[in-house]
């Protein structure tokens, strides 16, 4: 006589107390990790120069490093008014370096620049875009403002500047570390970096970023996004 089998499981019981240990395990393990992209978390470099403090002093403490920072200026903008540093040092920075009459990277450039503008609209209010010339004898308020118009400039959150020329040359070379000077041999008698870069609001360059790259300029929206959104 063939004995026939149940196909109906029984169901398991449950272990009550070892659930409870597994979930309170998980809660603790998501209580203490934090997020990848906690963007209270500004991992970004110090680009430029930086001391040691040997000495104290009624800001620094013997030990802390000192890092390099951009000198104050005070430029034409193409509206004829001055802006000063002091006045957007509350404001993280996207800078470059050109000039109108440029035959060759400056075109793209601007184009490139309006492009980040767009991506980070909706950071306008704490983010300045900078323009500085070069070629400030040529490179009048009304120059310049026909430049904007050219490119469909449109923003109110982008200043071009202009001033001394030799002054503004340095500012390049020496604050915001970028190519920036008087060439015979360049095309438009002017040699300057293609970059973009990144200032935060202690005046600080946090990055370096090919404005002609895309892929450079994506990692500079991402590191943007990361100064803009601190706490």
């Amino acid at each position: 006589m063939t004995k026939m089998i149940s196909l109906k499981e029984k169901p398991k019981k449950i272990n009550l107390s070892v659930l409870l240990s597994s979930i309170l395990i998980l809660a603790l393990l998501f209580s203490c990790t934090e997020p990848e992209n906690d963007l209270n978390q500004v991992n970004l470099p110090y680009i430029g120069h930086h001391d040691v403090v040997h000495e104290a002093t009624e800001d620094y403490n013997i030990g802390d490093t000192v890092y390099h920072t951009v000198p104050r200026w005070n430029y034409l903008t193409q509206d004829s008014t001055f802006l000063k540093s002091d006045d957007i040092d509350d404001k993280i920075w996207i800078v470059d370096f050109i000039f109108t009459h440029c035959p060759t990277i400056c075109p793209p450039m601007t184009k490139a620049m309006l492009g980040l503008n767009d991506s980070l609209n909706d950071y306008k209010n704490d983010l300045r875009f900078l323009s500085f010339s070069i070629d400030p004898d040529r490179d009048t308020p009304a120059r310049l403002r026909l430049y904007r118009k050219r490119h469909d400039i449109t923003a109110e959150n982008w200043f071009f500047l202009t001033g001394n020329e030799a002054e503004t040359h340095a500012l390049g070379i020496d604050g915001f570390q970028l190519l920036a000077n008087a060439d015979e041999k360049a095309p438009g008698g002017f040699a300057h970096s293609p970059n973009f870069v990144l200032i935060d609001k202690d005046q600080h360059i946090r990055g370096v970023y090919d404005g002609l790259d895309p892929e450079s300029r994506i990692q500079l929206i991402k590191d943007a996004k990361l100064l803009l959104d601190a706490k």
